[in-house]
């Protein structure tokens, strides 16, 4: 089976030739998977290098046939992937095409629809895609698989959810030899999976609805020593919410000292503040400190507690500030992770969220544009109210705004709230980013050849090469082109910017919006519980057996249902 990773944009540019990739988890962890079932798996990733006709030839030729291809899609990179699919189909006529991700997940009618994917696979995939591997090469049928969509007889058929996995230990280690490329960062690991809150912005729940599993401290070490042997010192957890069990981060940080290994190794998380102020508190800090921690990121999103209950974050801005300290006080970094966009939000909202950033003293913020995904609440309120724009197959739908990129790519935001122009809020997501990164220790970090802004890192005498120069030019052009526009005041710089992109006018602020005629939209409960109860019945059923299964016939409590084609 061929693995593949599509970009929408294509590295090799001057930055990114010097900015390490991330690794495609869920390609990787699939391929783990697949290859501990004796299945020869390949992994491509359009990160470091455009799919081709030629190259999916090279890449199969000593493939089991009738060939299987597999696309992961976000929502952002979908356009994308339908091109793929159309490539292989062009290609290899009696292949098989099937799309997974959280966008195909969402929308498999959409993915059908193409007429170049055979089968969409719809949430966790490892053991979906094992089970309709065997069925394509004759051990099995498709049409009994759960998570699986499909076109039968001109009818789209969508077979019952399946089971998410009972236990991630089962996984397999990932296959980092599969990812044997010096552009890539190697330096990460994921011990879980899951999220029990419920943010209305967050598309991970459609996977994994509100379960939470986590590999044990053993397992995480004996991974952590796979990392440490490919040169990598620095480890970044994956995990979407790394602190939410106390008493395994505890047990970890025993084994990390036991095993002598926090000496070695500067260790990065993400998670919510929270679960750091309540469930741990400093006496947690204090001993992830001491056992390799270096930094923690919180998504805080907004400084503004009104936006933060709008879109159920159920945490309050003052608790993050008290993380932060927390980490800062026994010497750990801290980042926060900032949306601007948010709905009902106005300027002063976001004067007053970079003022809380301000107030934290961090390593690090990032501020980003809303992305409404489809699935979540917030694509529910949002998608008929006028100030959504999708362009071609999702395309717009990412954090599209950089700070070395040029201000005037027309590309629109994907969500612009009554309360702002599209310019407006460009113009301070741009703006804040500049402030936060764009000073005297970032700049330093990058001519003093160490990490910098975003792990960039300059090469040591870049400046004799010409090609290096005219680059950093380039971008030395768009810093000030971008601080200078930025700097104006917003009738001047919203007149300039309308004038050269008449589109930024689309979505004009609304004079007179009343905030309290937004209404939100809750998670379905019976979405979000569904794979709670289907896991606990798992998980009795490998308790029982030694496995679990996604076979209908051998769950039985799943129905398909079936949708028009048209």
């Amino acid at each position: 089976m061929l693995l593949i990773n599509p970009a929408t944009h294509s590295f090799g540019g001057f930055l990114s030739r010097y900015v390490p990739v991330g690794i495609p988890v869920s390609i990787g962890m699939i391929s783990s998977y697949l290859e501990a079932n004796d299945i020869a798996c390949r992994v491509h990733d359009e990160e470091i290098q455009k799919v081709t006709p030629n190259i999916l030839k090279e890449l199969t030729a000593d493939l089991e046939k009738p060939l299987v291809f597999g696309v992961s899609c976000l929502t952002a990179h979908v356009a994308r992937g339908y091109d793929i699919a159309r490539m292989i189909k062009s290609n290899f006529p009696d292949s098989t095409v099937v799309l997974g991700g959280l966008h195909p997940t969402t929308l498999p009618e959409e993915a059908l629809k193409t007429g170049c994917v055979d089968y969409v696979v719809r949430g966790e995939g490892e053991e979906v895609m094992l089970q309709l591997y065997r069925a394509i090469q004759g051990e099995g049928n498709p049409e009994e698989i759960l998570g699986l969509s499909f076109i039968r007889d001109g009818k789209i058929v969508h077979n019952g959810e399946a089971p998410l996995i009972p236990d991630i230990n089962d996984i397999p280690p990932f296959p980092y030899h599969l990812f044997d490329h010096p552009k890539y960062d190697m330096g990460f690991l994921s011990s879980s999976r899951g999220c029990p809150y419920r943010c209305s912005y967050c598309s991970q729940r459609l996977l994994t609805g509100t379960t939470y599993r986590y590999q044990s401290a053993e397992r995480i070490v004996n991974d952590l020593e796979t990392v440490l042997s490919y040169g990598q010192d620095s480890i970044v957890f994956y995990d979407d919410n790394f602190c939410l069990k106390p008493r395994r981060i505890e047990a970890l940080c025993d084994l990390l000292v036991e095993r002598n290994l926090h000496t070695k190794v500067k260790l990065s998380v993400q998670t919510r503040a929270d679960n750091v102020v309540n469930q741990g508190g400093e006496d947690l800090v204090r001993q992830m400190a001491e056992s390799g921690f270096v930094h923690m990121g919180f998504g805080v999103e907004t400084g503004v507690q009104r936006l933060a209950d709008l879109v159920k974050k159920d945490e309050t801005v003052e608790i993050h500030l008290e993380a932060s300290e927390l980490c800062k006080k026994h010497g750990m970094d801290v980042s926060f992770f900032m949306i601007f966009g948010l709905p009902t939000e106005t300027d002063e909202d976001r004067r007053q969220s970079f003022d809380v950033v301000q107030s934290a003293g961090l390593q690090a913020t990032k501020f980003n544009n809303l992305i409404p995904y489809p699935g979540t609440p917030l694509w529910t309120e949002l998608k008929d109210s006028g100030r959504v724009v999708k362009t071609r197959d999702w395309g717009n739908f990412d954090s599209v705004l950089a700070m070395t990129t040029s201000i005037f790519d027309k590309t629109p935001l994907p969500y612009v709230p009554e309360t702002c122009s599209e310019w407006q809020l460009k113009r301070d997501i741009i703006r804040y980013n500049l402030k936060s990164y764009v000073n005297r220790k970032s700049i330093a970090a990058i001519f003093g050849h160490t990490k910098g802004i975003g792990w960039f890192m300059l090469p040591q005498k870049w400046y004799l090469k010409p090609r290096e120069l005219y680059e950093m030019a380039k971008i030395g052009v768009h810093l000030v082109t971008n601080i200078i526009m930025t700097a104006l005041p917003l009738k001047l710089s919203e007149r300039i910017m309308v004038t050269l992109n008449p589109r930024l006018n689309e979505r004009p602020r609304v004079r007179d919006y009343d905030p309290d005629s937004y209404k939100t939209v809750e998670w379905e409960k019976i979405n979000v519980t569904r794979k709670r109860d289907m896991l606990r019945k798992a998980r009795i059923q490998r308790e029982k057996t030694g496995h679990f299964s996604v076979k209908v016939n051998e769950v039985g409590s799943e129905a398909s249902s079936v949708s028009s084609l048209g």
